[in-house]
């Protein structure tokens, strides 16, 4: 089984510094929060809950500490500023509409992590960015990692959870194809502004490829190589060239001939966890394997033909997390771990404000809870045999896993929006989404509604294309703050499902 790539690792160990100086508040506010009890686990059987707390959380009087707090996203700031109450004011880094995925951190951005003394994060490899804004940002400060502690879902049954062969295979050579064009287009001098060559370099009298630079690097990662091999004594043609790999689950295809990799650092070969038959762009194999981050020797032999053509990608082109689905916030109950996470942050950068903090988790907690049942007694009005879910991307799976739907796919078949769908995925995603009667297709706002709307003429369903999933709307907007934008969405979903 083809398990999903997994990419980024992400630091957050705590670390105490001090500095002076605060931050504006995100817009959007806190979540108001009146006094409530003890938190409780949200019960069975749901009932309706009021439509909204009224009161902001309370702090004693006293001055706040010159302590600067940044979270990553608006909804998180939302969250940490109720636990934070009166007492600090939390800044969000990512701007209100502005994609997790895809977000590309400033030097102003830099700068702010820079002068932030608690840094609060999502974390299970929501935050790609997040190592090299660090690095690049230096100095000391407390991280908080809102989701330690969860662990991330495993599609349940009737889910596509991985790409079947076939469609591995499709989305393999769509990506090879995109590749030989383009390495065709610079061996012919069609693209004058890439130092790319193609080839094999002389060196200590060995053919070989001097690195992944003489490579035609593809914009999803992929890697494609032309090499030029050595005849051997038995009349066939070997090879090899080094291969610096960033780590993860990879497809290495060739054309013809035997591929083996082997470690430069342990010595050990790395086996194949599938084999796949391709007959596009030249290429008739892939290998799919998990390598980690290092040197490889990629040994070819057995061609028949002085050239070999290869190409290393992930499979499919697509980005994933490095701790899978890291979606967690749909799920309220599973944002009281982020609470109980960003008050012990904030006890240990601030252990003068325990009892504040403490005091306002508490309230924000029994939010949660009504939160829960919320959405569950508003999800009782949807039939059953409505409550399938099909989305942009893979975001939605432990909202489904709360309020029993079944996700039946996804447009972009990753949990980042980064990934592009081939057209055969696309054409699956029809005939799946028409077999199981879906009533409706839900896009995040600022998602691109083309393939959306593609897939909507040719099944009839709906297009819902405003939910608030990564950010929070302005103060003026429907989701100023986690909870208005939780219950926004569900109304959203229910609307759309509960008629047929």
């Amino acid at each position: 089984m083809i398990h999903r790539i997994l990419a980024l690792a992400l630091a957050a160990a705590l670390v105490l510094s001090a500095c002076g100086g605060t931050q504006p508040a995100p817009t959007g506010g806190a979540t108001p929060s009146p006094a409530a009890p003890a938190p409780t686990a949200a019960p069975e059987a749901p009932t309706p809950a009021p439509e909204a707390p009224t009161t902001a959380p309370t702090a004693p009087s006293a001055a706040s500490p010159a302590i600067r707090v940044l979270a990553t996203q608006s909804f998180l700031a939302d969250i940490a500023q109720n636990v934070a109450g009166d007492r600090l004011t939390v800044e969000a880094l990512i701007p209100l509409g502005v994609d997790p995925h895809i977000f590309e951190p400033t030097p102003a951005d830099v700068r702010k992590v820079a002068d932030s003394n608690v840094l609060i994060v999502n974390g299970a490899g929501l935050e790609e960015f997040l190592a090299s804004l660090l690095e690049n940002a230096g100095g000391e400060r407390t991280v908080i990692e809102a989701s330690k502690g969860l662990t991330s879902r495993t599609a349940r049954e009737g889910e596509v959870a991985v790409m079947s062969p076939e469609e591995l295979t499709d989305a393999l050579c769509v990506e090879a194809a995109d590749l030989f064009l383009a390495a065709e287009e610079i061996a012919a001098g069609a693209d004058q502004t890439s130092a790319v060559e193609l080839g094999m370099h002389k060196e200590d009298d060995h053919d070989h490829a001097h690195d992944h630079d003489h490579a035609h690097e593809h914009e999803h990662g992929g890697k494609f190589w032309q090499v030029t091999l050595t005849r051997q004594a038995d009349g066939t043609y070997a090879g090899f060239l080094k291969w610096d790999a960033e780590g993860g689950e990879i497809a290495i295809a060739t054309s013809g001939g035997a591929l083996a990799v082997t470690s430069v650092d342990s010595g050990k070969a790395v086996e194949a966890e599938e084999t796949l038959t391709l007959a596009c762009s030249g290429l008739t194999q892939a290998m799919i394997m998990d390598v980690e981050k290092g040197e490889y020797l990629l040994a070819l032999s057995g061609f028949r033909e002085p050239k070999a053509t290869l190409m290393i990608t992930m499979p499919g082109g697509h980005h994933h997390h490095d701790e899978g689905d890291p979606h967690f916030w749909l799920d309220p109950t599973k944002v009281i771990t982020y609470v109980a996470n960003i008050r012990d942050g904030l006890i240990s950068a601030d252990p003068a404000g325990a009892e504040v903090y403490r005091a306002n988790a508490d309230r924000y907690i029994a939010q949660l809870n009504e939160l829960d049942r919320f959405i569950a007694s508003e999800v009782a009005k949807i039939p059953e045999a409505n409550r399938k879910l099909v989305t942009n991307h893979e975001s939605f799976g432990y909202f489904a896993d709360r309020y029993g739907f079944r996700i039946i796919g996804t447009i972009v078949p990753a949990v980042s929006t980064g990934a592009s769908p081939s057209a055969q995925q696309l054409a699956r995603l029809t005939d799946r989404v028409r077999e199981a009667g879906v009533k409706a297709i839900f896009l995040e706002t600022g998602a691109n509604p083309q393939l959306a709307e593609q897939l909507a003429r040719e099944t009839g369903i709906k297009v819902v294309s405003d939910l608030y999933t990564h950010s929070l709307s302005d103060a003026d907007g429907p989701a100023p703050t986690y909870i208005d934008m939780m219950r926004y969405n569900v109304k959203q979903i229910v609307e759309a499902l509960q008629q047929g």
